[in-house]
């Protein structure tokens, strides 16, 4: 039976040691069972994160002790089920978005992991007075379950899905990519978690506006946030842009509801945005001269010169050694 990790136990330990060292401390049940990164980044008083971008060799999990506070995922994909107390469970699967789950008081959390996943998330504990008085959350903004947690008033945990904004897509790539070492990744990253919590704490306080849906029975703003998370990553990977498949899993839309999303905001099929962003990329290359046809193509995601050059050729009018300076 495994033992139970007390949050605050957690949070001193990672305070003086490294990462490597406090999962071996703390979690030592489970730290011979993922490859990859988890990392530790306690930011301030009432502010405690972690970088998580690993794959499970085995089926494991953790028990922790949390007490008052508001747990943040910024998640890009994990399957992850939390068991609550009250038989209450929540199983979160593929997709970007924010996952907020509240803890009022002391309550005991069962997490697993199945084994052969990809958990890639960035995670935070976030006292709910730090959240107010420093990140300006206005409690009377906030829509159920989390008004009556920031009030006292809740008896039980409960959690939650948020649409991911494009700008913490952004973010999160950043903190997951993270280049730096020692003292500047430190700096670094503690940075990236503030902002990250102040687009959470905005997200938070938009009451309604996450699933209404409009009168004319257009997107609700989850789903817009989604769609225009999606067209960020078609920018972002140009070189590699994900089938409209994968692109729907990763957002968390269905392959149709991503479709009609990308008519709605941006007039045109994801197909159609897609190649409208990698044609703009390659024009620009061209232009600047200094990068060859062929090199070019590989960048905006063509295998053959000669596929790019009809595709170019299409899109505008001409081939594209017209608009190469080299």
């Amino acid at each position: 039976m495994l033992g139970w990790t007390d949050q605050a136990e957690l949070i001193q330990t990672a305070s003086g040691l490294s990462s490597d060292e406090t999962l071996q401390a703390m979690f030592p049940q489970v730290s011979h069972l993922i490859d990859g990164r988890l990392e530790f980044v306690p930011v301030e008083a009432g502010l405690f994160c972690s970088v998580n971008d690993f794959r499970t060799r085995g089926a494991g999990g953790d028990r922790m002790v949390l007490r008052n506070c508001l747990a943040i995922q910024i998640v890009k994909t994990a399957n992850v089920r939390l068991s609550l107390p009250g038989h209450a469970r929540y199983s979160h699967h593929s997709g970007a978005r924010i996952t907020l789950t509240t803890y009022p008081r002391e309550v005991r959390q069962v997490r697993s992991y199945e084994a052969g996943r990809h958990v890639n998330y960035v995670g935070a504990w976030a006292d709910p007075e730090l959240l107010i008085d420093r990140f300006g959350v206005k409690v009377d903004a906030l829509f159920e379950p989390l008004r009556s947690f920031f009030r006292g008033q809740a008896d039980a945990p409960a959690s939650i899905s948020l649409p991911l904004p494009p700008r913490l897509l952004t973010t999160l790539d950043d903190i997951l990519a993270v280049p730096y070492l020692g003292s500047l990744r430190r700096t670094y990253l503690q940075a990236k978690m503030i902002e990250l919590v102040c687009e959470v704490a905005a997200a938070m306080s938009r009451p309604g506006e996450t699933t209404a849906r409009p009168e004319d029975g257009g997107l609700t703003y989850h789903e817009r946030q989604q769609v225009e998370a999606a067209a960020l990553i078609y920018r972002k990977e140009l070189g590699a842009p994900p089938s409209v498949r994968d692109l729907a899993e990763r957002v968390g839309l269905n392959r149709n509801k991503l479709t009609l999303g990308f008519r709605d905001v941006f007039a045109c099929s994801p197909h159609e945005y897609s190649k409208e962003a990698r044609m703009d990329w390659a024009h620009h290359l061209l232009l600047e001269g200094a990068t060859p046809v062929a090199q070019v193509a590989g960048a905006v995601g063509y295998t053959s010169a000669s596929a790019f050059s009809r595709a170019y050729s299409e899109h505008f009018g001409g081939p594209p050694s017209r608009r190469s300076r080299s």
